[in-house]
């Protein structure tokens, strides 16, 4: 199992505003991880029900990178489900003890579990 390295993204950053996880319309973090992965921990949209969450994943899928939620909400699954999105589970040794429910971009190889 490859564990990938990965860096924190929080809004009101340089970082986050470049990638449109912008303060003014949300709240939370994210971490990027190599070969274009973004994993979203969290993510609180700042004007609920106004399509901002679902117009930042539909970006970073356009851009090309491989979008994966850790552990959504059922609100989060409900707008995954639209983008095909498939539920996985990972090992992310840096945020969880044990493996976690993480949703993964259509057309993903779904990760290794540990054996």
């Amino acid at each position: 199992m490859t564990i990938l390295a990965a860096y924190r993204i929080e809004t009101g950053t340089p970082e986050g505003d470049a990638l449109g996880f912008t303060e003014s319309l949300f709240s939370g973090w994210l971490e990027m991880a190599e070969n274009n992965r973004l994993y979203l921990h969290y993510i609180i949209s700042r004007d609920k029900n106004e399509g901002n969450t679902q117009a930042l994943i539909r970006s970073w899928l356009e851009q090309g990178y491989d979008v994966r939620v850790v552990m959504p909400r059922p609100i989060m699954q409900h707008i995954l489900t639209k983008f095909r999105f498939e539920p996985s589970r990972e090992f992310l040794p840096d945020q969880y003890e044990d493996q976690v429910e993480v949703w993964q971009s259509p057309g993903r190889n779904a990760p290794r579990s540990a054996a």
